[in-house]
Parts: structure tokens; C-alpha cells; sequence
């Protein structure tokens, strides 16, 4: 079961979102989610929040097609997205696909970097890009010189091993507030991360490509 949750942020490239969508099974906008989600033609299966920045038009148009809206009020304790993330945990979603969190709104993205942590199977994405969290091990896909940024979660992390990247280092500390692994190199086609002790995030320029859907769907478990 594979969710994808459009928010209010910026969009780029139509068609891969288009496509990524084509790969999932239940489709939530967060509120002017559906703004871009119209745009591409793609129907939402539940429309949330608090209606506040999508227009009457849109709302109107998606009403008279049927679609299943759930309205909060503005003076609420969460935002949109965890609205529609909270929606598609209780649809047991084997992975949360997250589109449009990274945007002009930093405050929000960090919001959402923060939601993250409640779900392994949250994923942060745009057509460049893509965010996961792991307390384990994982081998992940790659292709020759693509660029990964690891960083501490939470706290300073221990024992931490990357093997395949251009920066490859064998139980080494990570300090949460000396972010020396932004912006290392893959060497290989394969990559593997290990965080010691702890927690790290894990970003990864995937540059528009779309083999990473089917393959976190398998990892992040």
C-alpha cells in the first residue's frame, strides 16, 4: 500500500509527479495540494485541512466530481500535512510518499522534517530529491557520482560506517552540531549506511529518476 500526500509547496516538472502519483494507490491533498493536483489531471482520493489557501474554484470542482473532503477548523494544534499524513496511518500504508514539503517555507519543511520521526515510512520528495530517516543499517541504490548528505538526527551518533561514497568512513562519531556529512559523492551503484548508536537522516539527489519508489517500498519496513 503506497500513499502519496501532496502539500502546499512549490512544484516543477509535471510529469514526474504525474508518474510518481501513477504508482500509488490512495492519493491525499493537504489543502492547495489540489491546487497542483488538478493541474496534472491527477484526482485525489481525500482532500484535508482547513481550506484556507485553495481556492473556491478548485474546492467547488472536486465537490461536484465526488471527492471525499475532511474539513478542520484554522484555529487547530496541526498542520495540514500531519492532517493528511494521520490519514494515511490509519490506511496502514506501507510507505508515505510527502511531495511539496520543501518549498519557500523553511519553518514548514522543519515541521514536517519533525513529523517524520513518528514513521519509518515517511518520505520526503521532490523531482530532485528524496528524505528518509533510518535507526538501522540500509543499502540503498545509487548511481555513480550522485550527491548524499547524511546527518545526526537528534543528538551526536556513534559508530557510524558509510561505505560506496567518495567520503566512505568506518565507525566514526557524528556530531549533531558538526554537519561534515553534507554533500558526499557516491562511487558505486550500491551504498550502505550504518548508524551506530543512533538515528540519522538520509537525503539523496536522485536528479528526476524513479526506481527509488518500489525499492524504499521494500526497505522501509
Amino acid at each position: 500500500m503506497k500513499t502519496i500526500v501532496f502539500a502546499g509547496g512549490k512544484y516543477s516538472h509535471e510529469d514526474f509527479y504525474k508518474e510518481i502519483s501513477q504508482k500509488c494507490d490512495f492519493k491525499i491533498a493537504a489543502d492547495s495540494g489540489a491546487e497542483f493536483m488538478r493541474k496534472i489531471n491527477v484526482f485525489p482520493d481525500l482532500i484535508i485541512g482547513d481550506m484556507d489557501s485553495i481556492t473556491k474554484e478548485t474546492l467547488s470542482f472536486y465537490e461536484e466530481q465526488g471527492v471525499r473532503i475532511k474539513r478542520f477548523p484554522s484555529h487547530k494544534d496541526e498542520i495540514d500535512t500531519e492532517l493528511a499524513l494521520s490519514e494515511a496511518e490509519k490506511l496502514s500504508s506501507n510507505l508515505i510518499l510527502i511531495a511539496g514539503a520543501f518549498g519557500s517555507r523553511l519553518d514548514q519543511t522543519i515541521a514536517v522534517f519533525r513529523l517524520m520521526q513518528r514513521n519509518k515510512r515517511i518520505v520526503l520528495f521532490n523531482e530532485i530529491l528524496y528524505t528518509i530517516w533510518t535507526d538501522r543499517k540500509i543499502t540503498l541504490s545509487s548511481a555513480k557520482g550522485e550527491i548524499w548528505s547524511i546527518l545526526p538526527l537528534k543528538s551526536d551518533v556513534n559508530e557510524v560506517s558509510l561505505k560506496g561514497f567518495e567520503y566512505s568512513i568506518s565507525k566514526r562519531k557524528m556530531e549533531y552540531l558538526k554537519p561534515y556529512g553534507v554533500s558526499n559523492q557516491s562511487i558505486s551503484t550500491r551504498v550502505s549506511i550504518d548508524p551506530g548508536n543512533g538515528e540519522v537522516l538520509i537525503f539523496r539527489y536522485h536528479m528526476g529518476r524513479m526506481e527509488w519508489v518500489e525499492e524504499l517500498l521494500k526497505i522501509l519496513k
